[in-house]
This record gives C-alpha cells, sequence and structure tokens, in this order.
C-alpha cells in the first residue's frame, strides 16, 4: 500500500512568492505567503474544470456552519496566468477570475450560500498537477462517489502515464482499489449514468461489467423488447379434456390449446 500523501504539504509546498503581487487585471495586489491565507472576493474566484466531483453533496448544513462561523479553513487557489500556463484548453471554462480554486470547492458553495462576500484562501504557484492533487484531497476525505473516483483514476492514467499501483500509490489506497474503480470504466455509458443516479447499484454494476457491452443490461432488463402477447386464436376445434385427470393435466391441455390471451381470461372467469 502506497504512503499516504498529506493534504497540507501539498498546499504548501510552493515557495513563498513576493510579498506584494498582482493576481490579475484589475484587481488589487495580494500579499501571498505559503504558510498564511490571504482574503479574496467570492467574485475574484473559478472554479477549477478539473474537480473530479460531479455533484457538491450535503451544502446546508455547511452552509449554516459557515453563516454562523466563517470559513474556518482557507480554499487553495491558484493565479488563474498559473493555471491557463497548464491548462490553456480551459480558458473558457475559468473566464476572467483573477483564481481558480483546486481544493475547497465544497466550502466555495457553502459560503456562496450563506451570503459571504470573500474567503481565506492560501494562493499556490504550481498548477501542473491539479486534477492529481484534487483527486488525492477528495478521496482521502471520501467525497466522491465509485463512479467518481473511476473517472477520475482513469483521467490520471491517461494524462500522466501511470500504472496501476502508481496510481494507488499516488492516491493512498491499494492496487484493489484502484483496480475495482476503474472497472466500473468498462459500462456502457448508459449504465454509468444508471449508476450515477442510483438505477443500479454498485455491487450489480461491478456484476455487470464484467460482461461484453453488447451483453449489458442493467438487473431485470434482458436488453431487447418485451416479447408482444400473441392475439387470441379463434379455434374452433375441439379440446379434449379428460374428467378424470389431474388439474395439473387439465391445465396442461389447455396451455397446449389456447393462446396466453384466452388463458388469462379463463383465469379472470374462473376468479369470479
Amino acid at each position: 500500500m502506497g504512503r499516504r500523501t498529506d493534504l497540507s504539504s501539498l498546499l504548501s509546498s510552493g515557495a513563498a512568492a513576493p510579498a506584494a503581487e498582482t493576481a490579475g487585471e484589475g484587481t488589487r495586489p495580494v500579499s501571498r505567503d505559503a504558510a498564511h491565507p490571504v482574503t479574496v472576493a467570492l467574485a475574484d474566484l473559478a472554479e477549477n474544470p478539473d474537480n473530479p466531483r460531479h455533484e457538491l453533496r450535503d451544502l446546508d448544513g455547511l452552509a449554516e456552519t459557515v453563516r454562523e462561523r466563517g470559513v474556518l479553513q482557507a480554499l487553495g487557489v491558484v493565479p488563474r496566468a498559473v493555471f491557463l500556463a497548464a491548462h490553456p484548453h480551459h480558458a473558457d471554462a475559468v473566464g476572467r477570475a483573477p483564481y481558480v480554486v483546486l481544493h475547497g470547492h465544497r466550502r466555495l458553495a457553502a459560503a456562496r450560500m450563506a451570503g459571504l462576500d470573500e474567503v481565506p484562501v492560501l494562493v499556490r504557484e504550481d498548477a501542473s498537477r491539479t486534477d492529481e492533487d484534487a483527486l488525492i484531497e477528495n478521496v482521502q476525505r471520501d467525497d466522491l462517489t465509485e463512479l467518481e473516483q473511476a473517472q477520475a483514476i482513469q483521467g490520471l492514467i491517461k494524462s500522466y502515464g501511470y500504472s496501476q499501483r502508481q496510481v494507488a500509490a499516488r492516491i493512498g489506497k491499494t492496487q484493489g482499489f484502484v483496480s475495482q474503480r476503474l472497472s466500473l470504466m468498462k459500462l456502457r455509458e448508459d449504465l454509468q449514468e444508471a449508476l450515477a443516479d442510483g438505477r443500479v447499484s454498485v455491487e450489480d454494476a461491478r456484476r455487470i461489467a464484467r460482461l461484453p457491452q453488447e451483453e449489458q443490461a442493467l438487473p431485470g432488463d434482458t436488453g431487447t423488447p418485451p416479447p408482444t402477447v400473441p392475439k387470441a386464436r379463434r379455434d374452433y376445434g375441439v379440446i379434449k379434456i379428460d374428467s378424470r385427470g389431474t388439474p395439473e393435466e387439465v391445465v396442461e391441455s389447455l396451455r397446449r390449446h389456447l393462446a396466453p390471451a384466452a388463458l388469462d381470461r379463463i383465469l379472470e372467469l374462473l376468479g369470479r
């Protein structure tokens, strides 16, 4: 099992920047010290497009705490220019906000819900592995669903060429943990959506993922349209039934001669 990465060391790993440096156009100079948070207006913060968490859950309680006590843990941010230097394809998503939030998206959302105007932040000067850092933080806090973990792990493997063993070491989990998550990526896209919205359990999803995609289907769903019930036949032939036969034999005789719809009708009449 790999060594767990300490998030606090990740947030404070950069060297201290000059004491007064402008973060972006039209913004006030901000004193930056990796060990001490500074205050930034909410309007100056953009969310990280690489955030592996797709949904911010359980915000009401956090917003109430923030309303009463403020944001107790500083958000990790990076200047817009530094972020775009590492991720130029995110220019549209980031917009013109001078800072991009790397860690603390729930705290940011709660601060907005609580009506705060500004929050404490720690400013970093390295945005080269923001997706990796975000995954480490969220996995260690159990903030992601298993599908979100799977998608983020797959992204790390594609972006950095990591093996499963290397990913496990980076996020402080076992290789089995990584392998289990990645198995969910073998699901068809519609079944991944079913897992995300709770229509299929993780246990069922793992079982389904072992099948070839053309054989995958939701539990109870054969993947093909249900068979149509044949119309009742107008059968004017005589159905011979042995009056001495058992009820099972009578039923079998009826099944051989009548369509299912006709049998259903007989059952309805017998039940009256």
